[in-house]
C-alpha cells in the first residue's frame, strides 16, 4: 500500500492505483489512445527519437556518428522522465525509436501495442546504487545497513511502473530484507523526484541507476562531479551497489514503434546506437524477468 511521497505501509492507494493516477497526471488526459494502423505522415529524412533523459548523452554521440555517415537526414531528439514519454506515446505520440532503461516502461508499451517487441535490442546494463546526501548523515554503508533504526526513510520510484522502482523491490527482495523495510519506503513518481528527495534530504537513502543519474536533465543535481566527493557543492553521495558483486541490474533497451514511417532508417540509427550505449553506459546486464507483449489488434482498444 502506498501514496505518492508517502511511506509504503500508508493505507490510501496501492502501487497499481498509483502508477494509474501517475500515468493519468504526467499525461494531462485521461485513458490511453488505443493503437491505430493510420499511417504517420513524416519527413522520410528525419527520425524521431524518445530517450530517458538520463542516456541523453548516448542518444546524442549516436545521432552525431549517424548524421555524420548520413548526409541530408536529420534526427530529432526528445529526453524526459521514461514515465512521462511512456504516457506520450501511450496518447497517440509515435517517435520512431523509444530508447530507454529497464523493462517496465519499455514492457508496458509493448503490451499496449504500440512498440514492436520483435525490434527490441538490449545494449547494456545499468546498477542499482544506494545514494544518500551529501556526508551520509545515516552512516550507510551497504544494503543491510538500510535496516538500522537510523535509517528512516528510503525513496524509490514506483514499483511495476518504472524500471528502477521495479528492480529496488526485485533487489532488495533478494537482499532479504524487502519485508522489514516497509515502513521506511517513500514513493516518489518518478526516479528525478526519488534523486531530489535524496538530494533535499528529504530521505535517507535513495535507491537509483548509476550512472543514468549523473547524465540526466540539468535540473538534476549530479551524482559525483569532477571535484571530490566531499565537495560542498556536491549533494549527493553513492555508498554501495545494492548488488553485493556490482552486477549490473537492468539493461537498456530500444525499441521500434510499430507505427514509424522510417523503420529501415531508424535501424541503421540503431546500430550506431549500439555501438555508443555498449561502450559508454555499462556491460551486459544480468537477465530482467519480463512478461510476454499482448498480441495486440492495432485497430483494438489496448
Amino acid at each position: 500500500m502506498t501514496a505518492i511521497g508517502r511511506p509504503i505501509s500508508s493505507p490510501s492507494l496501492s502501487i497499481l492505483a498509483l502508477a494509474a493516477t501517475a500515468l493519468g497526471l504526467l499525461a494531462g488526459c485521461g485513458e490511453p489512445t488505443a493503437p491505430s494502423a493510420k499511417p504517420v505522415a513524416r519527413d522520410p529524412n528525419l527520425l524521431v527519437v524518445y530517450s530517458a533523459c538520463g542516456l541523453l548523452p548516448a542518444v546524442e554521440s549516436a545521432r552525431d556518428q549517424f548524421l555524420a555517415a548520413s548526409p541530408g537526414k536529420k534526427v530529432e531528439i526528445t529526453a524526459g522522465e521514461p514515465l512521462e514519454l511512456v504516457a506520450r506515446v501511450a496518447n497517440g505520440e509515435v517517435p520512431d525509436i523509444f530508447v530507454c532503461l529497464g523493462e517496465a516502461e519499455i514492457g508496458e508499451l509493448e503490451r499496449q501495442g504500440h512498440l514492436d517487441r520483435g525490434s527490441r535490442q538490449t545494449m547494456g546494463g545499468l546498477s542499482l546504487v544506494i545514494a544518500v546526501p551529501r556526508g551520509n548523515p545515516a552512516r550507510i554503508r551497504g544494503p543491510k545497513d538500510l535496516t538500522a533504526e537510523r535509517v528512516q526513510r528510503i525513496a524509490i520510484a514506483i514499483p511495476g511502473m518504472t524500471s528502477p522502482g521495479s528492480a529496488a523491490e526485485r533487489e532488495l527482495d533478494r537482499a532479504g530484507i524487502w519485508q522489514s523495510l516497509q515502513e521506511k519506503i517513500t514513493v516518489k513518481q518518478t526516479a528525478l523526484e526519488v534523486l531530489q528527495a535524496v538530494s533535499g534530504g528529504e530521505v535517507d537513502a535513495a535507491l537509483i541507476y548509476d550512472p543514468c543519474l549523473r547524465r540526466t536533465a540539468p535540473k538534476a543535481p549530479a551524482l559525483r562531479s569532477e571535484e571530490a566527493p566531499e565537495s560542498p557543492t556536491n549533494p549527493v553521495q553513492v555508498v554501495s551497489a545494492v548488488t553485493l558483486d556490482e552486477t549490473p541490474v537492468t539493461r537498456i533497451y530500444a525499441v521500434l514503434h510499430k507505427r514509424s514511417p522510417n523503420g529501415l532508417l531508424a535501424q541503421r540509427f540503431l546500430r550506431d546506437l549500439a555501438a555508443e550505449i555498449g561502450q559508454g553506459v555499462g556491460d551486459e546486464a544480468t537477465e530482467e524477468p519480463t512478461e510476454p507483449a499482448a498480441q495486440t489488434d492495432p485497430e483494438s482498444p489496448a
